[in-house]
């Protein structure tokens, strides 16, 4: 098919297999370019599918499929970080501004641990309060 002008064509691989059925598995790059174009302004996106030889309803669909997957990671529902903490478990959080300060939060009690501290020493105080958990 001869390129009209105003309407891109890839130029890369766009098939990666074919099954026996005669039905295509497309490049994921080819995909995203294929996208990227049909939702520029004035495209039109049967046009752009029948000079790249795909169908304009599967153009359609990947056009679709990414608008939902965009939707969903817009600022709105951005993921934010979650620390999950059994009950009685054990926590322990390093503010940076305690210079060296370590705090365990360890059967209803905290424990500020300063910088210098020996480790057997340590071992001793928590194994105390992991005794008196219930």
């Amino acid at each position: 098919m001869e390129a009209c002008g105003h309407i891109p064509v890839w130029s890369g691989q766009r098939v990666e297999r074919t099954n026996a059925r005669g039905r295509h598995t497309y490049c994921e790059p080819f995909k995203a370019w294929m996208v990227e174009q049909a939702s520029r302004p004035g495209m039109s996106v049967s046009g752009l599918a029948m000079s790249n030889q795909v169908n304009a309803n599967q153009l359609r669909r990947w056009v679709q499929l990414h608008g939902k997957r965009s939707a969903g990671s817009g600022a709105a529902s951005r993921l934010l970080p979650v620390t999950v903490v059994a009950r009685n478990a054990p926590t322990c959080t390093a503010p940076s501004d305690t210079g060296g300060t370590v705090e365990i939060e360890l059967a209803g009690a905290v424990v500020r641990v300063r910088q210098g501290v020996s480790p057997s020493t340590l071992r001793l105080v928590l194994d105390a309060l992991r005794g008196m958990t219930p």
